[in-house]
């Protein structure tokens, strides 16, 4: 039996962040639909989730579904229930392998992070700096040798300022301002910028849920960058979230392992990339703090109508090839 779970009592604590109340309501006060769903299994087990609604100018609905892991049999349960509920389909990132039995399925691309990079902080700093590449200890040290200080201060146009840098020496997307914004009003988030004398380096927003700190977005200067602002910025991280009783500090994202002699291999202590990813830039960053690497099935694209889905494709299909051609000149 599905119902909708509306009151924070009746929610209970998750593995995952992306499955917890506090996550759900910053999605909620950015504006995302959100649903939380309680099925309750023959042997009165509560299983409990929530998701993303969103849906196209025809009305076809579909919901996200984050990190969760979920047997076949309840798979088929969540999949009658959104087809009755009249959802064109649905996506599950996956903490197991199960795929539905009764219903059409397809692999694709993460939003989440395909793999991670974790760190355990159950061993002491001068154990987890010893662990360190030699060039990542170096690099910390370089810092604090020329003066660099490390401030735990949430300041929205600080980091914005450096992220508006950043997107664009890196080409790459960003959430928008407003979303940084709510995150940072979250109790269990902190914001740790890096300085010289007056001059802001670098900055790093982390989420902490239960005994894990997560790394969800930093930023950097264009200048000073021979000052290795962000090593520290980092290193001060990890004193933080040990200091929070925290037992694994996750990087939020690594790009995934090369496969050995396939000559698309980036390398650096210890571990081996695909050196085409879109992580490649920051993925020798990361290893240079060791760590382990964990990573997650591919999600699924459930269907609930075969019709209306393959015609939300098509939709979708046609609308990024309007944005791909579309000139800005004027």
């Amino acid at each position: 039996m599905m119902k909708e779970i509306t009151k924070k009592e009746d929610w209970t604590t998750k593995k995952e962040f992306l499955q917890s109340w506090e996550y759900g309501e910053f999605l909620k006060n950015t504006g995302r639909k959100l649903l939380r769903f309680e099925y309750l299994t023959n042997d009165k087990e509560k299983i409990q989730f929530q998701g993303i609604v969103s849906s196209n100018a025809f009305g076809f609905k579909f919901i996200y579904v984050p990190r969760v892991s979920f047997s076949q049999e309840l798979l088929d349960e969540i999949s009658t229930y959104f087809k009755q509920n009249n959802f064109v389909f649905w996506r599950i990132e996956r903490l197991s392998d199960e795929t539905p039995k009764k219903f059409n399925y397809k692999l694709i691309k993460n939003r989440q992070p395909e793999c991670t990079w974790l760190l355990d902080l159950t061993k002491s700093e001068e154990e987890i700096l010893s662990e360190m590449h030699s060039k990542t200890r170096y690099n910390i040290n370089l810092a604090i040798k020329k003066g660099v200080v490390c401030k735990i201060e949430k300041d929205l146009n600080i980091y914005w300022k450096l992220n508006e840098m950043t997107t664009e020496r890196n080409s790459i997307k960003s959430h928008d301002k407003n979303y940084i914004e709510k995150l940072l009003n979250l109790d269990n988030v902190y914001q740790l910028t890096t300085y010289f004398a007056n001059e802001v380096l670098s900055s790093a927003i982390v989420f902490k849920y239960n005994d894990i700190m997560y790394y969800l977005f930093g930023a950097s200067s264009n200048s000073h960058r021979n000052l290795m602002g962000p090593y520290l910025n980092q290193f001060e991280i990890i004193k933080l979230a040990k200091k929070l009783d925290c037992k694994v500090y996750d990087f939020w994202g690594m790009a995934p392992p090369a496969e050995k002699g396939s000559g698309e291999e980036n390398s650096h202590h210890n571990y081996s990339w695909q050196k085409n990813h879109p992580l490649d830039g920051v993925a020798k960053f990361k290893a240079g703090f060791n760590g382990k690497l964990e990573c997650y099935p591919k999600p699924l694209e459930i269907v609930l109508n075969s019709f209306k889905y393959n015609i939300f494709l098509f939709i979708e299909k046609l609308r990024k090839r309007t944005i791909v051609g579309h000139s800005t000149k004027e």
